[in-house]
């Protein structure tokens, strides 16, 4: 079971109409009350006792994209629910867990978990760091999933932070950051080529 808060922020989630269906399916039977509001383009899902929940799906295409860019959830099965619906319909999401004093975060990319970070206090541990390798497909699915022009900067505060965290991981001697940081700067200057040509 998932912490009593999770919070979901960078969200890019493109799905079918058959895939919402079943994420409606699985809602009902899971016994999580909620209702949906439909118009010609899109499709809002209100859950009952969650303030400032609602999931609102436009359509695009053969399909539909997922608005919200950012979500905290204190349902634990709900919380459970969209981070699976999220992986396994391959979006991209950061989810932030809190368990008791302890704080995970996932970075997930094309429905994978690639990064996984325990900040506990004032200490911070990379629990997983997978190396990401960017194929043609995977851009392909990033140009379905959003604009490169809105893409890009996110790419450049990506690269900005992990330099920051570098340089503070450099100072303390902490080596072992130090290479899971270069590997992920490696992974974004190859993104950001693959946008530039």
């Amino acid at each position: 079971m998932l912490a009593f808060m999770l919070e979901v922020t960078d969200v890019e989630l493109l799905c079918t109409d058959e895939q919402l269906t079943e994420l409606l399916q699985e809602l009902k039977s899971r016994g999580i009350s909620f209702s949906v509001d439909h118009n010609s383009t899109s499709q809002v899902i209100r859950f009952d006792g969650e303030k400032g929940i609602d999931l609102e799906f436009r359509l695009r295409g053969d399909g539909y994209k997922l608005v919200n860019k950012r979500l905290k959830f204190h349902n634990p099965v709900l919380a459970e629910l969209f981070r699976d619906f999220v992986v396994r319909y391959k979006g991209h999401a950061t989810i932030k867990m809190f368990r008791s004093e302890t704080l995970f975060i996932h970075h997930v990319q094309y429905g994978e978990v690639v990064r996984i970070t325990e900040v506990s206090g004032n200490q911070r541990k990379v629990l997983l760091d997978k190396k990401e390798m960017i194929t043609m497909e995977k851009v392909m699915q990033s140009f379905l999933l959003t604009d490169i022009e809105e893409r890009i900067p996110k790419v450049r505060a990506s690269i900005d932070e992990a330099l920051d965290q570098l340089s503070v991981a450099l100072e303390n001697g902490d080596m072992e950051t130090v290479q899971a940081l270069k590997r992920e700067l490696r992974a974004l200057r190859r993104e950001m080529l693959l946008y530039e040509m």
